[in-house]
């Protein structure tokens, strides 16, 4: 499955991004930002997934939640843990990541104006990290760019599905943050 109709590269500007840190974070200890992580809620609404956050037992966190475009939360954007340190969501590659949580409607074929603008906000951590749009996955896995979590296989937790299996949908992803962060244009800062 692909979205058919998109907006147009560069069209939309990244959502305001409300601070709601949350204590499930830990030092990066010197470590280089050099993936950027894409996930999916499975299950849940936007508050949930922060409630989760903040829940210490979770033991669980993300950088970013973004609601997406389409429900009751449409548009919604909360920054859970500052860029300079890791959150918990990658196992063993949580020193080097950064996370965005996306609602499961992107990743259904229900909302295209949230896929696109989540590819967006990619753009930016990449742009924002001096990292390429190289997507990650098989032998190449050692290189800077970003992927879906279950590129990440058992050491990052074992996540299978996580975004997506559907590869066409996934590839329609890549090119979209290909094209945003060609696009550029990108506010100076966007979170902390």
């Amino acid at each position: 499955m692909t979205y058919p109709h998109l907006p147009k590269i560069g069209s939309l500007t990244l959502p305001t991004l409300d601070q709601h840190l949350t204590g499930n974070s830990s030092s990066r200890f010197g470590a280089p930002i050099q993936k950027v992580w894409v996930h999916r809620w499975s299950g849940g609404t936007f508050g949930g997934v922060e409630s989760w956050f903040e829940n210490p037992s979770s033991q669980a966190s993300s950088h970013i939640v973004y609601a997406g475009e389409v429900g009751r939360d449409k548009g919604r954007c909360a920054q859970m843990v500052p860029y300079s340190r890791k959150a918990w969501t990658e196992a063993f590659y949580n020193r080097t990541g950064l996370s965005i949580e996306c609602a499961d409607a992107i990743w259904l074929g229900h909302d295209p104006g949230g896929f696109a603008r989540a590819a967006r906000i990619v753009a930016f951590l990449l742009h924002n990290n001096g990292l390429p749009a190289n997507w990650i996955h098989g032998l190449t896995f050692a290189r800077k760019g970003f992927l879906r979590h279950a590129d990440g296989g058992q050491l990052a937790g074992g996540h299978t599905a996580c975004p997506t299996t559907d590869l066409a949908l996934w590839e329609q992803f890549v090119g979209r943050v290909k094209g945003e962060l060609a696009h550029g244009k990108f506010r100076n800062s966007w979170g902390r």
